[in-house]
């Protein structure tokens, strides 16, 4: 059986190795695009938004509707992407516990 000093010992290793995944988190950046490329939105390893491109051919007064939409998708396929890398990596450092990390969207 494991003493609580050692647990308190792997709780404190853990909470090293969460903060050390949140600043690589931060550092990755994840592109996701739609409308065949004509939008190209980039996330960091969090799922905040950290710049969107848009195809000069796109942009324009009659395409308005056609570009809010596809800043929508754009941004939704970075964010899930960055949402499985993120969960991906915390599954290693906790070796598949279950274990909720809101700060992280997990």
């Amino acid at each position: 059986m494991v003493g609580f000093g050692k647990i308190m010992e792997m709780g404190q290793k853990l909470q090293k190795r969460i903060g050390a995944l949140q600043e690589e988190l931060e550092r990755i950046q994840v592109s996701g695009t739609s409308g065949g490329g004509m939008v190209t939105a980039t996330v960091d390893g969090k799922g905040f938004i950290r710049s969107i491109r848009i195809r000069k051919t796109l942009a324009g007064g009659k395409n308005q509707e056609i570009l809010e939409d596809q800043i929508v998708a754009a941004v939704s396929n970075a964010q899930e992407k960055a949402s499985k890398i993120s969960k991906k990596k915390m599954k290693k450092i906790t070796g598949g516990l279950p274990i909720p990390f809101p700060d992280l969207g997990l």
